[in-house]
């Protein structure tokens, strides 16, 4: 029995019992506590549940391309029925070609499956477009799993197929939360610190002491992140400095934080957040450049207050391992 379940059973025996209690100066006490533990705990998560209901209601869109080449977008419109009881849905199919354009109605349960996600039951459904496709009121048994998150309904009938990622329609802007970002706040602040370079063919990067900066800041969203890391070998002038400069971001699609960055010494790079763990994050990056593909994990730990330890825990250079594995580089605020 699922935890509020259970409460919400204890917690009306509990009332039952206080009612006939008699009261007495002797169980005054026992009366109070049990009047406080009828309190229904459920309540809050009742709340919470409608709360996340409410918000895979409405209208919802999706374009994808089809078989042909042809842009078609899905509408999808979840919304209460006439008593307030169940719910219905809209869906209509657009392409190029308005004549293959379809329309059903559905009528559903919508019923909670946990904290977020809620499985559409169909109960039946009935077909308005295309002339020669329509029928009447007829048995449908659909399931959907769905979860909304902010602005996009996440869909699937079954794990081992594409989920379908639904935008919001009538807003303005489909922006994500900036909480998505919160894991890289640490790297918001300046550090700096001098490494004594192995080099990096990889990277066109000498073997050399170097001074190093890092900074980042936010966009005006709080949805992007913009990082900067300057490498300026001792003795040079800036215009001799290896420079990175990077783009972070939350990926709808993906559902972690993509990062693309290009470099002073023609290296184009993409990555990916594989992995988390406290202040520790992994990253697996691919990338072109002058002396081929790099590919690389690497390691950004914020564990101990103010000091940024980079990893490069594997690289590789056209999939020949390089000596530049396993190089540590530890910058202080």
């Amino acid at each position: 029995m699922p935890d509020c379940y259970a409460n919400c059973f204890i917690s009306s025996l509990l009332r039952g019992i206080a009612i006939v209690l008699p009261i007495h100066p002797r169980t005054s006490l026992l009366w109070i506590s049990l009047t406080i533990l009828s309190v229904n705990p459920c309540s809050s998560q009742q709340a919470d549940a409608k709360h996340s209901l409410e918000s895979v209601l409405g209208k919802w869109s999706k374009s994808h391309l089809s078989v042909d080449g042809i842009r078609v977008t899905h509408t999808l419109e979840l919304k209460r029925d006439e008593n307030e009881e169940n719910f219905e849905h809209v869906w209509s199919i657009h392409g190029e070609d308005e004549s293959r354009d379809s329309l059903w109605e559905a009528k559903l349960k919508i019923e909670p499956l946990g904290e977020k996600l809620f499985a559409l039951k169909y109960i039946e459904n009935r077909r308005l477009a295309p002339a020669d496709k329509t029928h009447d009121w007829q048995p449908f048994g659909l399931t959907l799993v769905v979860q909304a998150e902010e602005k996009h309904l996440y869909a699937s009938n079954s794990l081992d197929r594409e989920t379908w990622i639904w935008q919001r329609e009538g807003v303005e802007s489909n922006v994500t939360s900036g909480s998505r970002l919160e894991i890289l706040s640490p790297m918001l602040e300046s550090y700096s610190g001098t490494h004594d370079h192995v080099g990096s063919e990889a990277y066109g990067v000498s073997n050399t002491k170097s001074h190093i900066t890092s900074t980042g800041k936010l966009t005006p969203t709080g949805t992007v992140l913009e990082h900067s890391w300057v490498s300026i070998p001792e003795g040079a002038g800036s215009d001799q400095a290896f420079e990175a400069k990077g783009i972070y971001s939350y990926s709808v699609k993906d559902k972690t934080i993509i990062k693309q960055y290009q470099t002073s010494t023609g290296i184009h790079m993409t990555g990916r957040l594989v992995s988390s763990q406290g202040k520790k994050m992994l990253w697996e990056r691919v990338g072109e450049g002058p002396s081929g593909t790099v590919r690389e994990l690497c390691q950004f730990d914020f564990s101990e207050p103010g000091i940024f330890k980079h990893t490069i825990i594997r690289r590789s250079l056209n999939g020949v391992p390089t000596e530049e594995s396993g190089q540590v580089i530890i910058l202080k605020q």
